[in-house]
């Protein structure tokens, strides 16, 4: 399922996200009653608690990975968690390079940049590659969701565009732009875009 969501997820975070389900499942269910029924309580707070506790997971693991590396002559610079965890591919979802893309999706270069450079796909920046990467959210089937390329006009730049519709709106009842080109309403979208001060 990560691998569906993410084809170039590597090995390592998917054997992690998948001990931590194991573990924090087997130890909520074998909570007593009482306690299982109070965990309706903190529902609605559960996306913040699941935050911390990954960001606490990253600082610990960057720790471990510089200690290692500390036996070294040529030590690393020194990874804030803030640098770590706040990078490009963070708020844009999971990115990819054309490689990766034509690899798994099977999108040829030469049409990925001709939809690049016609403003029918988004490409961003990223501190986590020297060349454009595009997020992989964009494609269905092979191609670009049906919208894109008018969100990209409307805004007048790929990343705002793309920041626009990966944003939780109150007009869309908490889903995002991009919720709403999966499920083809192209024309809610749009029009609310062209209503919408670019951000």
């Amino acid at each position: 399922m990560l691998k569906e969501h993410d084809p170039t997820i590597r090995l390592p975070a998917v054997r992690t996200a998948s001990r931590l389900a194991a573990v924090i499942a087997a130890q909520i269910v074998v909570q007593t009653q009482a306690t299982q029924r109070s965990f309706k309580t903190i529902e609605e707070d559960l996306s913040e608690y699941a935050t911390d506790f990954v960001s606490g997971l990253i600082d610990e693991t960057t720790k471990t990975f510089n200690k290692r590396l500390s036996k070294f002559r040529a030590r690393p610079p020194q990874l804030s968690l803030e640098a770590t965890i706040e990078l490009a591919d963070d708020w844009a979802g999971p990115v990819a390079g054309p490689t990766e893309i034509e690899r798994y999706f099977g999108i040829p270069r030469s049409t990925l940049y001709r939809w690049q450079k016609r403003n029918e796909v988004v490409s961003i920046n990223s501190r986590t590659s020297s060349k454009p990467v595009f997020p992989l959210k964009q494609f269905v089937d092979g191609r670009p969701l049906s919208g894109i390329a008018e969100i990209i006009s409307i805004f007048g730049d790929q990343r705002t565009a793309w920041l626009w519709l990966v944003t939780q709106r109150s007009d869309f009842g908490g889903q995002s732009g991009l919720d709403l080109l999966l499920e083809r309403k192209v024309d809610m979208v749009t029009s609310a875009a062209r209503g919408s001060t670019p951000i």
